[in-house]
């Protein structure tokens, strides 16, 4: 509880509408009890996942979330902007079993990490070897940047949870959302990550500002520690 209470604060520090707050608070209650879940998800995609760091599993908190609201969408081209050692491919691939997952990240980390990156990319090559070897994967070592400028692609579903600064968050959700197809996905991560003591510098402003920006064509808005968002043009 107290985890919410701060989070709560946090967002109307800075400046989140009321209909963003309700919408966690709808799917918080919903989905703060479900590690069991997760746990049974995880142990049933990363049995021999290979980690620096095995206290580092934030995705796998998000499993249950995922699964409740994506198992019945089929995706083709699949967009992550960072990879990290490879937790999120895995899921999507095993969740989205047709689909082909480009994964851009630089493997140098950003302001919050302190990590052997030789290593974690190396795990990350590891992790993904099985999808590789079947040409279900392509990954691309890149900032996420230089990546769009020569992107030409349309995808399904993005994942972006790339450097997160306010700034590079916002650029990495307008580049994605450019060349997101209609009525396709984008998951956020990290709306509840408060790093920067000067709260606006973290995603969850960003990405409020991109929702705000963008809302007359988000079809589908769920909000969790991750946001979900499906995209339809047709709605302006």
């Amino acid at each position: 509880m107290k985890k919410l209470i701060r989070n709560i604060y946090n967002l109307i520090c800075i400046s989140t509408n009321s209909f963003i707050i309700i919408n966690y608070l709808k799917n918080y209650f919903f989905y703060y009890r479900k590690k069991g879940q997760c746990r049974l998800i995880e142990n049933s995609i990363y049995s021999n996942f290979k980690s620096l760091d095995e206290s580092k599993k934030w995705f796998i908190n998000n499993l249950y979330f995922l699964k409740k609201n994506l198992s019945n969408i089929k995706i083709n081209a699949l967009l992550e902007i960072g990879s990290y050692e490879g937790r999120s491919a895995l899921f999507f691939a095993n969740l989205f079993k047709d689909s082909q997952i480009t994964c851009v990240d630089t493997w140098s980390g950003s302001d919050e990490h302190n990590d052997d990156f030789t290593k974690i990319e190396n795990n990350f090559d590891l992790n993904v070897n099985e999808l590789s070897k079947k040409n279900k994967i392509n990954k691309i070592k890149s900032t996420s940047n230089i990546f769009f400028d020569n992107n030409n692609n349309y995808y399904d579903f993005i994942y972006v949870d790339g450097d997160h600064s306010n700034e590079q968050v916002f650029k990495d959700l307008e580049n994605s959302w450019a060349c997101l197809n209609n009525n396709g996905y984008l998951l956020i991560d990290d709306y509840m990550w408060w790093y920067y003591k000067d709260l606006k510098k973290n995603p969850a402003s960003a990405i409020n500002i991109f929702i705000n920006k963008n809302k007359k064509n988000i079809k589908k808005l769920l909000i969790w520690h991750q946001v979900l968002i499906q995209k339809n043009n047709l709605l302006s």
